[in-house]
């Protein structure tokens, strides 16, 4: 798999504008909520944000948040994919 780093990283959307790049991702965004590998990543989220506060305190709860963010961003952009090319060719979704 893939790691994606940021929305540059994103194969298609690294040849599109700054600001181009910036609203093609909000169109999409918005949609990775109809699936639910969205849902299971925001429920990893949680639960390692959980987890890491029950074991570590605050700065279990900090260093688990971020990797949990970490985890969630790659899920998103997985199912976000699933749409770039429609969106990128005009057609609707």
């Amino acid at each position: 798999m893939k790691i994606f780093w940021s929305l540059r990283s994103i194969p298609e959307l690294s040849q599109l504008p700054s600001k181009e790049c910036g609203k093609r991702w909000n169109e999409v965004y918005a949609l990775t909520f109809r699936h639910w590998e969205t849902w299971a990543g925001l429920a990893l989220c949680a639960l390692l944000c959980g987890m890491g506060v029950k074991f570590f305190g605050i700065p279990g709860v900090i260093i688990m948040g971020a990797i949990a963010g970490f985890l969630y961003s790659q899920v998103v952009i997985h199912v976000a994919r699933k749409y770039y090319r429609q969106r990128l060719l005009g057609e609707s979704v």
